[in-house]
């Protein structure tokens, strides 16, 4: 028997399989780290692609607002030293903007965790809220209909810089630059109406052009103030493996390049395919954890099973329709449903997530969760269990005792195309 471990919470799930049934794993490419993260921080702004170095930007400035990810990314401390290192030399006052979307609002701990003591202590720091209408200033919309309703604050400051992360998403092909403005600083309906357009079949992770959510998004930031970009091209393991710097454009298209090479995999067809997210934060909630449906899709075969592995310490981290669209219809219903645009939310198109391998590849989806969240599943196409044992005997069940068994690793980041046969 293989024993195979995947991320789960804070720790492991171990699943038994039989040899001659593993079909191995599926995982993104070992890179190097950098082995001095700093100094490849340094070196970006003062050499970035396609701007001013940022000192320059600084001394034409009075005043910059940061942008920069929530909890459910790693922590981006180690870009924002070195950019308020530029920034307070050139007295210029500073705001720090966790562009949330549509996440929670984090605690002042958890902010003080993610940012660090000493830069909370430091500098204002605020937080986006996509459901506040006093918050928000609409600037026409996109040709696709997407209202361009942001944050104001944006427009309040000299200097509009871009902290964060770079890394393939289901969604926008790869993560970064725009999407720091939509949907970090949007309204909640702009946020809506563009994820809509995730039922169209050109949405796929890892593709920029011809994405119509990734198009939307450069429209909706085309000409809202985003003036610098500094990010970290992660590893599997969050690593910084790249830095890349400047033009809102041209960084970004250097950084997702990168960042190609190392999630871009092929990997074979099975009748099950057990797919973890990646363990905390990433599979934190629902929300998070069932992004790793998007590469086990793309893997089983039809009339097979798919297990998400995703312990969701948080719960549901979702809007009530998630959950209500689950318990209410089936997984046909949910697929014709979520093309209403009337109908559409954040929390239809999860559950439009869900419900795809069930309709499209007739499989079974399966959740392996923390024993807390078992019973919330009740009553919903999703079978749930805490046990390892129970959800490989639930998969063999539907697929067969001999069933071929692939295990997908950091499944929320992996551009996945199946071998050829």
């Amino acid at each position: 028997m293989a024993t195979v471990a995947l991320r789960f919470g804070r720790g492991t799930a171990e699943f038994e399989i039989r040899d001659d049934c593993f079909l191995g794993h599926v995982r993104p490419r070992a890179v190097r780290a950098l082995d001095q993260v700093q100094d490849a921080v340094h070196r970006a702004l003062a050499e970035p692609v396609g701007a001013p170095p940022l000192s320059e930007l600084a001394a034409a400035a009075d005043t910059a607002l940061v942008l920069t990810v929530d909890y459910t990314r790693p922590s981006p401390r180690p870009l924002l030293e070195p950019v308020l290192e530029v920034l307070h030399p050139a007295s210029v006052d500073t705001t720090i903007a966790i562009a949330l979307g549509h996440h929670r609002q984090m605690t002042r701990e958890e902010i003080a965790h993610h940012l660090g003591e000493q830069i909370t202590a430091t500098y204002e720091v605020i937080q986006h809220d996509a459901f506040d209408p006093d918050l928000h200033v609409e600037r026409g919309h996109t040709s696709r209909g997407t209202p361009i309703c942001v944050n104001r604050a944006v427009f309040d400051y000299d200097l509009v810089i871009a902290v964060g992360i770079i890394e393939p998403t289901y969604l926008a092909g790869f993560s970064g630059s725009r999407k720091m403005l939509m949907p970090g600083m949007a309204w909640h309906e702009a946020i809506d109406a563009n994820h809509y357009l995730i039922t169209d079949p050109a949405c796929r992770v890892g593709v920029l052009d011809g994405n119509p959510i990734s198009e939307d998004m450069d429209e909706f930031a085309r000409d809202l103030p985003l003036d610098f970009i500094l990010y970290s091209v992660v590893g599997p393991d969050d690593e910084d493996i790249a830095i890349v710097a400047g033009d809102r454009h041209q960084a970004h298209r250097e950084g997702c390049r990168l960042s190609e090479r190392v999630f871009r995999v092929a990997g074979p067809m099975a009748d099950i395919v057990i797919s973890s997210a990646g363990g905390y934060p990433y599979d934190c909630d629902l929300v998070q954890g069932k992004k790793a449906i998007i590469p086990a899709y793309e893997l089983v075969k039809p009339g097979g099973a798919t297990i998400i592995v995703s312990e969701t310490e948080e719960g549901w981290g979702a809007e009530r329709t998630f959950v209500e669209w689950l318990k209410s219809f089936t997984p046909d219903e949910i697929l014709v449903r979520v093309k209403d645009r009337k109908q559409f939310s954040l929390g239809a198109h999860g559950a439009r997530i869900l419900a795809r391998p069930v309709v499209e590849r007739q499989a079974r989806v399966i959740a392996l969760v923390g024993e807390h969240f078992v019973a919330e599943l009740d009553g919903t196409f999703v079978q749930a269990t805490s046990d390892p044992m129970e959800a490989m005997a639930w998969a063999h069940e539907q697929a067969s005792r001999d069933a071929g068994v692939v295990a997908v690793h950091e499944a929320r980041r992996l551009i996945v195309a199946p071998q050829s046969p």
